[in-house]
């Protein structure tokens, strides 16, 4: 079995199916256009070793992965969330890695998608 299909909840995908209707589409298309801005936010403050900037980012783009269910990201998000806000960034590059690769996993599942 494919591992990668842990990274989206398809029950909360085809709600959201449902309820958006017609709308769907745009839906996963305005999340995945507005994810990779938060991915670069979310790179370009653990560079910065900004924390504060860093939780806001991760804080947000965490929300917008559980609305849509994406909770792989979510957890991700959740743990650079809470790095900031302590400012404790050790490990915080690989954590960075870690959602950028799976933000590049959970694009290619959520197209086939629409």
């Amino acid at each position: 079995m494919n591992d990668k299909v842990e990274h989206l909840d398809f029950s909360a995908l085809a709600e959201l199916r449902e309820v958006m209707e017609d709308e769907f589409e745009i839906l996963i298309e305005t999340y995945l256009h507005d994810s990779a801005e938060r991915v670069i936010q979310i790179k370009e403050a653990a560079q910065a070793r900004d924390a504060e900037a860093l939780s806001r980012a991760a804080h947000s783009f965490k929300g917008s992965c559980t609305n849509v269910g994406v909770p792989v990201l979510a957890n991700l998000c959740m743990e650079v969330e809470q790095k900031g806000k302590i400012d404790n960034l050790e490990g915080i590059d690989e954590l960075v890695a870690s959602i950028e690769q799976a933000f590049l996993e959970v694009s290619e599942l959520m197209k086939d998608q629409i």
